[in-house]
């Protein structure tokens, strides 16, 4: 893995000090790219006709370690790329592409990009089995392709400035942040997103004017001759129908043809030149992930690692061991206490980037830290849960259709001030949160139900935490808030992805699939893997969603997914001959933590100094006195506000040092 970034413009005063902007804005990728580092420009002299460019890189070396050193550049020089992620399917690209005539300086996968470019043009993305984010500047066409893979493995963040004129771009929030042409405004869209999914789902970014690329997704900037500079945005990948061929076959043939998608899809995801370990949680996922890894390498020589916590609630460690026992893996593991949570969090909140309201981005850093001291590059599950019906919330789905039917949904508001009563606990999963939240998405439409049942705070809340002046900016006038909607343009994207998976689906859990993958996964799961594991500069690979696995998994009939309340029904199929028949049963559990609690433990003074009243009064977008009442309710015990004061930890943290983005 690394990091890039860089800009685009056809303004001469966007390239004033540019060696030492650009070395700025790389360098805050550096934790991406240890490395090494590179730096080009290309500067005519008539930069307003044509347009100028500047590409910076941070490399972590996992393959050709001798040979990938980037900004790169063709055989004539006239093709510049700079490439962040591993391409899979690069050797038989790269044979392709020698038989068309293509030559190669070196063994990169990088390189395979900047001949297919040449071959394909855009058409290369739907090509590639990867995980990317990637810029390439070809300078005869005077043009900048910015790209990020189909499922949103890599983050690639764009701003927009100068009307059009000018993109500035790169793999973290914070790199784009390091242009002075960037203003550190926030942006109240991406806020309402934090507080409505946890995360802030692309298109959006938590400054104004910057954009994130949603997966699957290509912008082309081009600046033709003596006209303004152009940008097409588009999408290589979308909501498609399901294979016919594979939904038609037998049982036991789409069993057949799992286990060898994804015996080949763990193989690929193999291919280092650095030491591999595995993610191991216990579940499901990252247990088969295991499995197929031990049937391809000697299970002694592969390294798994996993954490475990002090509170037994939340503890899954020994389903891990007994996993890597049965495997005969080197495993490892250890115990994440609220002591060394506490003094790890300065650490990860003042490196986040941009705001992320998981909790269990806490454990999952602990985790690639611990493993980033024996391996580079560490194999996960992530994918499992969206593709194959994992989570309950796919089978409480046909529950509240029922209560629509019955009239009981129309009466959410009376059940939400019933569930509010009910006694608060602390425990993961608690009868008291899952009811909480059950109600919460009643009288929701289809897609918004799920948003609330998955994600971050109630609707009802959304008043408490941003000022009048700010919900009125978004469209949103308290009284409207409070009767239960979301940011106008949020409900519309959501609802929109919804509708383009429904039509393509044959029922609705094909659209959840669907739906669940582009946000839950895209901008929340695998932002959440990418920001803790590059932080440490470790490399995650994720065979559930190699290309050819999705594609099965999206052909299958649901009954093959989830049966009454059996969850990834196909998997455990899979996984009953070759792992522990108490794994292959257990039922789902979360990368949890018991953040509610450390709240109201070691991490009280953590909370009551980041929402203290003279640090909120510099936040004007925020109810100051409404953030007050959470916390003291939480504090309190009356009330389980973990979700929402989680995102003002957060969200406080990164305004902090946001004045300081554009400092060297």
């Amino acid at each position: 893995m690394c990091g890039i970034a860089g800009w685009v413009s056809t303004l001469p005063s966007r390239f004033t000090d540019a060696d030492r902007v650009l070395t700025r804005m790389r360098d805050r990728l550096t934790h991406r790219g240890p490395d090494d580092a590179g730096n080009f420009f290309d500067l005519p002299n008539d930069i307003e006709r044509r347009g100028g460019a500047a590409l910076g890189f941070r490399r972590l070396s996992i393959i050709d370690l001798a040979g990938g050193h980037q900004p790169m550049t063709n055989e004539d020089g006239s093709v510049w790329i700079v490439f962040n992620g591993e391409i899979y399917n690069h050797l038989e690209l790269r044979r392709e592409l020698q038989a068309a005539g293509h030559v190669f300086a070196n063994h990169s996968d990088t390189e395979v990009l900047l001949h297919g470019w040449e071959q394909w043009q855009e058409a290369l993305l739907p090509r590639l089995n990867g995980m990317f984010d990637v810029a390439i500047w070809d300078q005869n066409r005077r043009e900048l392709l910015l790209a990020r893979d189909r499922h949103g493995k890599k983050p690639l963040f764009v701003g927009v400035l100068d009307g059009g004129r000018t993109l500035v771009f790169g793999s973290e929030l914070s790199a784009v942040a390091a242009h002075p042409a960037v203003p550190p405004e926030v942006d109240l869209h991406g806020l309402a997103s934090l507080f409505t999914f946890d995360y802030v789902a692309s298109p959006r970014s938590m400054l104004q004017n910057v954009h994130t690329l949603e997966p699957g997704q290509f912008w082309r900037w081009r600046v033709p001759e003596n006209a303004a500079p152009t940008l097409q945005v588009d999408a290589y990948v979308g909501p498609t129908r399901a294979d016919e061929r594979l939904a038609h076959l037998s049982d036991a043939e789409m069993l057949h043809e799992l286990d060898t998608r994804l015996h080949a899809a763990v193989d690929r995801r193999l291919m280092a030149d650095v030491p591999l370990g595995i993610f191991l949680s216990g579940g499901i996922d990252s247990s088969l992930v295991a499995a197929y890894a031990a049937r391809l390498r000697r299970p002694g020589d592969l390294d798994t690692f996993s954490i475990g916590f002090a509170d037994k609630r939340f503890d899954e460690s020994s389903h891990a061991r007994t996993v890597a026992q049965f495997l005969g893996t080197r495993h490892h593991e250890r115990i994440l206490t609220p002591e060394t949570a506490l003094a790890a969090l300065p650490q990860l909140l003042s490196k986040m980037d941009q705001p992320l309201a998981d909790p269990s981005i806490l454990p999952t850093w602990f985790l690639a830290h611990f493993a980033r001291e024996s391996v580079t590059v560490a194999l996960g599950g992530d994918g499992g849960d969206e593709w194959f019906l994992g989570y309950p919330t796919f089978f409480a789905h046909d529950v509240g259709r029922l209560c629509d039917w019955l009239g009981i949904s129309k009466a959410h508001g009376v059940l939400q001030a019933v569930a509010r009563r009910l006694p608060t606990s602390h425990g993961y999963m608690s009868l008291d949160f899952q009811i909480k939240r059950f109600v919460s998405g009643l009288g929701h439409v289809d897609g918004m139900r799920h948003v609330t049942w998955i994600g971050g705070v109630a609707t009802q809340a959304l008043p408490q935490l941003l000022s009048a002046d700010a919900l009125h900016a978004l469209d949103q006038p308290r009284a409207s808030a409070m009767a239960g909607h979301h940011d106008p343009q949020l409900v519309a994207q959501v609802q929109e992805v919804w509708r383009q998976w429904r039509a393509a689906g044959r029922d609705d859990m094909d659209a959840l699939a669907g739906l669940y993958a582009r946000f839950y996964l895209g901008d929340g799961v695998l932002q959440k893997v990418d920001r803790a594991s590059m932080l440490n500069s470790l490399e995650v690979r994720a065979p559930l969603l190699d290309p050819a696995v999705v594609e099965l998994a999206h052909a299958l009939p649901t009954r093959m997914k989830l049966r009454g309340r059996e969850t990834k029904r196909i998997l455990r199929i899979l996984a009953e001959k070759q792992l522990p028949p108490e794994i292959v049963r257990r039922p789902k559990r979360g990368f949890a933590v018991p953040i509610g609690q450390w709240l109201r433990g070691p991490l009280r003074g953590f909370l009551t100094d980041a929402l203290a009243p003279s640090r909120l009064a510099k936040l004007p977008y925020l109810n100051a006195q409404g953030v007050q009442q959470l916390v003291k309710e939480h504090l309190d015990g009356r009330a389980d506000h973990r979700k929402p004061l989680w995102a003002l930890l957060c969200l406080t943290n990164w305004t902090d040092r946001l004045p300081e983005a554009q400092r060297d």
